[in-house]
């Protein structure tokens, strides 16, 4: 058999390297080691389970939609595209560019890309050909016509062909193993005869071992350059790497038909464990010993791509994979249950996934989607999830449990998601997910996010090509206002990204460049918390200065990107948040340009929205209409109300702001600019109406400050402050209510008091500290910003009376910790 590895492609002067020849030995090392002839103990039950899963996938396609994606020609076209020796007439001359130009021996991935173009579509035509055959549209002759099998040789000798010293991602690990197996199964009846050694023909033996080698590649591609290379069936190749956890593990490659293919009872025995054990959490504090790195997160949020909240992609992907293959095990050897783990995790997601969701739609801070255009409404991502389990697994879970997930389902496609019967923050109020540095309030009336940064966190990825350019501040103190969900959606085409809402940066969209980054921007400062019983009230605060999270050392996919956009960068603030009732207070100091020589003015931008309806100020007693152009927060040196018909009201505390500004413009769009994919959305406005409001610190900036007030509330904010601003410095940021009910605060440093205006607070470490009255009880939330591993509790003092709170440990390291406080 090894022979029929050694076959040459036919294309001209394509000659075959040392390299590419050990690449092909070691595909056929792989074939003999996880082929069931090699195997010492023999299983007959899991052995016949194997042949009806071929059978199965030879009438069920596996990731069909990838034809149907990818493919638009008919089989009859393809078909007639085929010269006698097998190569596609129409793709001949690229054929002859990667020949001429050497790009199979090419290191860098450019050229390597141009190949996998050319491999792919030849793979899927020759898919479409196979499946029309299956379907009975094509006759026999015409599968095992010499051109279509030597098509088959040619095009994957091409791929395997390739140089493994730039990584073969996308098209050689998902998408041809995707064709080939698919292939092979729609060709069973002519592959088993040759594994059977009935056939006598040499072109369809070479085609059969051909589309093993291809098919394999979604086990052995990309290669991690470790030790799990040589032997992909084992545990360690689907753990602590981006490549291969999540929904880049399971979602994406052709895992499962590749070892009924194979029929390997090793790999199928490792899969069913890999997607139990995958439907687990991670966090910051149990990461290495996690099962996956990323996936589903303690905090209820997930991780993708390192540790960047994308919730909707990997994590869900993978979880949902994990399950749809679980539920393809059923009833054979290799079925799973749920396990406690497994429930535990679900019912966390749904608990915690729908906060970044709004009325239908998703938040645009959450993936490098957040860009395109979206008219319409939609379902939660993880109805999905909710719907299988309730299909294939409701009797795992207890009557309460299934109750919660059809009460989820209902509310989900009502597209309004609040569920009030379940306290405590479950699925509104104000929540701290603390693996991914957000603070979130949610309820019936709008949506907050404070989406903010540490070191511990990755920020949200761009990639020039294919999705968003600019997600520089997503994760720099990023807050947005929703009523709707379409206050930010609809208006980016039109967006200044350096006026990101609640973000404090240097002026200067004509100046940033767009990027690939794999892992985005996080802050230098290992510092982000927040505090909440779940309620309406909360309080949060972040240290900041931006930085590449590329730079980390544990980063393995570091991408091209150091150097660029020098002008996002040296910008340093602390920041917090207060959260009460209705009213949103954001407080900042310790804001410094530390390269004033850079152009650009230094602004803490309050918010960058649509205007819908008419701008209105609050001017001697009344609200009046704004006109167009720029306005300053000051009348008469005191600061104004600002309002939007039916939507927040703005105000500056003038204490800790100098200028502030507001106007609402209509910008031309460019939303191309912004996100490729937007050349797929019809109908792009090609105007959007903005509403922006910012503080301008200047240029040489040292030791600044800011303050502003957004009000949530339906009605007008009343005509005087409910609260109290305390502290605001690089040590303490402090808020009380006016009853003196609610006492806030973010201390970045340990062994601090806080002691003003009749408020004496001290605390032993480094906290976000939020004491409130509910009921007829003082309540005190209490977090650890800081995450440390060694620190299990925290003393504070109030007054003369010292209270100590144990902080949570393990996966929930970081938790807010609340209990009742007895004077």
């Amino acid at each position: 058999m090894k022979e029929l590895f050694l076959v040459l492609c036919t294309m001209k002067v394509v000659l075959y390297s040392q390299a590419q020849d050990a690449e092909r030995k070691f595909a056929y090392d792989n074939y003999v080691k996880y082929s069931t002839q090699a195997a010492t103990v023999k299983d007959v039950q899991k052995e016949a389970a194997i042949k009806k899963y071929r059978e199965g996938f030879n009438k069920t396609p596996y990731r069909y939609a990838q034809l149907a994606g990818e493919m638009k020609m008919s089989s009859h076209e393809c078909f007639s595209l085929l010269g006698d020796n097998g190569q596609f007439t129409d793709l001949a001359q690229q054929e002859t560019k990667i020949a001429d130009e050497k790009m199979l021996l090419s290191k860098y991935t450019p050229q390597s890309d141009v190949v996998a173009k050319v491999v792919s579509e030849a793979m899927n035509r020759l898919w479409k050909i196979a499946d029309a055959y299956r379907r009975g549209e094509l006759k026999e002759s015409d599968v095992l016509a010499d051109k279509y099998l030597k098509a088959i040789i040619r095009y994957g000798n091409l791929e395997t062909g390739r140089n493994n010293a730039a990584p073969r991602f996308h098209a050689s690990c998902f998408m041809i193993p995707t064709a080939a197996v698919n292939t092979y199964f729609s060709l069973l009846k002519q592959m088993d005869e040759v594994e059977a050694g009935k056939s006598n023909n040499p072109l369809l033996k070479d085609a059969c071992v051909i589309l093993k080698e291809l098919a394999l590649q979604c086990w052995t591609q990309p290669l991690r350059n470790d030790s799990t290379d040589n032997n992909v069936v084992q545990i360690e190749r689907f753990r602590n790497h981006v490549w291969w956890v999540g929904g880049n593990a399971l979602a994406y490659r052709s895992l499962l038909p590749t070892a009924f293919m194979y029929k390997s009872i090793p790999m199928i025995d490792l899969l069913s464990e890999v997607c139990q054990r995958g439907i687990s959490q991670t966090s910051q504090a149990t990461y290495h010993e996690s099962f996956w790195i990323e996936g589903f997160t303690a905090d209820g949020a997930g991780w993708g791509h390192g540790k960047q909240c994308l919730i909707w992609g990997y994590p869900i992907d993978g979880g949902n994979n994990a399950l749809n293959m679980l539920v393809m095990l059923q009833g054979s050897p290799w079925e799973k249950k749920l396990t406690q783990d497994n429930k535990e995790t679900l019912m966390n997601f749904f608990r915690g996934s729908n906060w970044y969701d709004y009325k239908g739609y998703t938040l645009p801070c959450l993936d490098r989607g957040s860009s395109v255009y979206i008219k319409s409404s939609n379902t939660i991502p993880s109805l999905g999830l909710a719907n299988s389990l309730m299909k294939n697994w409701k009797s795992s879970f207890t009557s309460s449990e299934q109750n919660e997930i059809e009460q989820f389902i209902r509310e989900a496609n009502a597209k309004d998601i609040n569920m009030p019967q379940f306290a405590g923050g479950l699925y509104s109020g104000t929540r701290w997910f603390f693996n991914n540095d957000d603070l979130i309030k949610k309820n019936a009336g709008y949506h907050i996010i404070v989406n903010m940064a540490s070191n511990r966190c990755d920020g949200i990825e761009s990639a020039i090509n294919f999705a968003d350019c600019y997600n520089f501040f997503t994760n720099d103190g990023l807050t947005l206002f929703q009523r709707n969900g379409t206050e930010y959606r609809k208006i980016y085409g039109g967006w200044d990204v350096t006026a990101s809402p609640g973000v404090t940066a240097r002026e200067g969209m004509d100046k940033i460049k767009p990027v690939t980054n794999w892992r985005g921007y996080n802050s230098k400062f290992n510092f982000a918390g927040a505090a909440t019983s779940g309620g309406d009230n909360a309080v949060a605060g972040f240290a900041f200065e931006k930085m590449n999270a590329s730079d980390r050392e544990d980063v393995n996919d570091k991408g091209n990107n150091k150097g660029e956009n020098e002008c996002i960068y040296d910008v340093q603030a602390h920041k917090a948040y207060f959260m009460q009732a209705d009213y949103m207070i954001a407080l900042g100091a310790g804001i410094n340009n530390l390269r004033p020589e850079l152009e650009g003015t230094i602004r803490t931008t309050i918010d960058q929205t649509a205007k819908d309806n008419d701008v209105l100020v609050f001017n001697n007693g009344s609200w009046q209409k704004v006109k167009p152009g720029i306005q300053s927060f000051f009348d008469k040196g005191k600061p104004v109300w600002v309002r939007q018909q039916g939507k927040f009201a703005y105000t500056v505390l003038p204490e800790y702001s100098k200028a502030a500004y507001y106007t609402y413009e209509t910008k031309t769009t460019d939303w191309l600019k912004m996100n490729k994919a937007n050349s797929t959305v019809k109908e792009l406005p090609a105007s959007v109406d903005i509403l922006r409001l910012w503080i301008d610190h200047g240029r040489e900036v040292k030791n600044d400050t800011y303050g502003y007030v957004v009000y949530c509330g339906k009605n007008a904010p009343a005509a005087a402050m409910p609260f109290v601003v305390l502290q605001n410095d690089t040590l303490v940021q402090a808020v009380k209510s006016s009853d003196g009910n609610l006492c806030q605060a973010v201390f970045y440093n340990g062994n601090t008091t806080l002691d003003k205006q009749g408020v004496k607070i001290s605390v032993s470490d480094p906290c976000v500290v939020q004491i409130e009255m509910v009921g007829k009880e003082y309540v005190a939330s209490v977090q650890d910003p800081q995450m440390n591993k060694d620190l299990k509790q925290i003393t504070v003092k109030l007054g003369s009376k010292s209270f100590v709170f144990e902080l949570p440990q393990g996966k929930l390291a970081g938790k807010p910790v609340v209990q009742k406080l007895n004077f």
